[in-house]
């Protein structure tokens, strides 16, 4: 089992209407494809987990990188588990911007993404998103 991370930036802030939609899309094409994990969400920018066999979830990044409703895609961290985190959901997902703060989030998806400011605390990226494991 494989999994990966990646954050981006929707081209457009997304009301609950469009993030519905995009959630529904996720989850007809993750349940297809055998895969499961995370999406959060706030103030226009996402990061998502995605666990599945390695060959689908490279495959599913590499679309995901095309779609043209989001931008700055960077991948944050992937490794091997030994069994999903996030079985149960073949999408999960957390509205950030209706749940309140979320501070150790905001370094990584409130504004201006970049590579550098990921590269040096990738794990806690991991481990944050691992904590909607856990709410979920």
């Amino acid at each position: 089992m494989f999994y990966l991370i990646y954050v981006s930036s929707a081209i457009k802030l997304m009301d609950q209407d469009e993030l519905l939609l995009l959630l529904k899309e996720a989850r007809e094409n993750n349940h297809k494809l055998g895969v499961t994990g995370m999406l959060l969400y706030k103030e226009g920018n996402f990061m998502q987990i995605l666990e599945g066999e390695r060959h689908v979830i490279l495959e599913l990044y590499d679309m995901i990188t095309k779609d043209s409703r989001h931008k700055n895609v960077i991948k944050i961290m992937t490794g091997d588990i030994k069994k999903r985190n996030y079985a149960e959901w073949s999408m999960g997902f957390f509205n950030m911007d209706k749940a309140g703060d979320f501070p150790k989030y905001n370094e990584y998806i409130d504004t201006n993404l970049t590579l550098r400011s990921f590269q040096n605390d990738a794990k806690h990226a991991y481990k944050f998103i691992m904590r909607f494991n856990e709410i979920n």
